[in-house]
């Protein structure tokens, strides 16, 4: 299981070129990738995004590529293209012969001649050729990231186990103040009833009916075994190995709405209180799960 919030760098040189990546992630609901890469590859785009969807599944991402040429970053200095300026020289004696022009061809003449001087921290790098390079950088920061990811989630994981096991216990509470909740109400009617003048024997079918009516109208008994079926399927999320962020909020809604409704059916001051600290525990998780891919 991992987080959606990670960082990484990653680095490589081919054939004089230097690759930086630098990639970070946050949550989002599904996959964004936001790619700041030198024009001059703007063609690889496709690969890059490509290559970062087969690692991450959600959250955005975003990256930057940087890419620079060793000989810049030495301050080295322009160089002379030897075969360029012997074409120069060779065209400008023919057209001086041609011409019938008095004058030297000079060396400064020959090196303000286009091409002759070069930058080598000006040279524009083939895309395709440089791919491989940029693909072991781009992979080197993903995981790296990626790494970061999965620390964090353990830590989420662990957490959101620890607030499942309290609304277990909250349940669990719930489930064994049913009886003696069920018990109060009978009591009640009844004295409810003598307070009226119509008192009634214990064994009345009336009453009985009544009460019948009651504990259907304010039986919770599914509302609980829903709740700890989303439990088990929580903890059996948690343990995959897949990403399960989506299936996990889902189910966190699940149990809000289970321990909605089994506070308004139950209308029992004891479980109502359960019911307040169970739904503050639900916000919490639902924020962590949010943070998991």
């Amino acid at each position: 299981m991992e987080s959606m919030t990670g960082h990484g760098r990653g680095n490589s040189a081919t054939n004089g070129w230097r690759f930086t990546v630098e990639c970070g992630s946050v949550n989002r609901k599904g996959i964004e990738v936001a790619i700041a890469l030198p024009k001059t590859l703007s063609s690889l785009e496709p690969k890059v995004r490509e290559e970062v969807q087969q690692k991450v599944t959600r959250g955005r991402v975003n990256l930057t590529i940087t890419l620079e040429s060793p000989a810049a970053s030495a301050g080295t200095q322009s160089v002379v293209d030897r075969p360029a300026a012997r074409r120069v020289l060779e065209d400008l004696q023919e057209l001086r012969a041609e011409l019938a022009l008095p004058g030297e061809i000079s060396l400064e003449l020959l090196l303000r001649s286009p091409g002759v001087l070069k930058n080598p921290a000006e040279e524009i790098p083939v895309a395709e050729e440089l791919w491989p390079a940029l693909q072991a950088a781009l992979v080197q920061a993903l995981d790296r990231m990626s790494a970061m990811r999965r620390k964090e989630g353990g830590h989420l994981v662990a957490d959101l186990l620890k607030r499942v096991k309290l609304l277990e216990t909250a349940v669990k509470s719930v489930r064994a103040r049913v009886p003696s909740v069920l018990r109060q109400r009978r009591d009640h009617l009844k004295t409810r009833l003598e307070e009226l003048g119509v008192p009634l024997p214990a064994n009345d079918p009336a009453l009985a009916r009544e009460l019948a009516f009651m504990a259907e109208r304010s039986d919770i008994t599914e509302e609980l075994t829903r709740l700890e079926s989303h439990f088990v399927q929580f903890r059996e999320a948690l343990a995959g190995t897949e990403p399960a962020g989506r299936t996990l909020d889902y189910l966190a809604q699940e149990m809000f709405r289970e321990i909605n409704t089994l506070g308004n059916k139950a209308a029992d001051a004891a479980i109502s209180r359960r019911v307040v600290q169970s739904k503050a525990e639900l916000d919490r998780i639902r924020e962590q799960v949010a943070n998991l891919e």
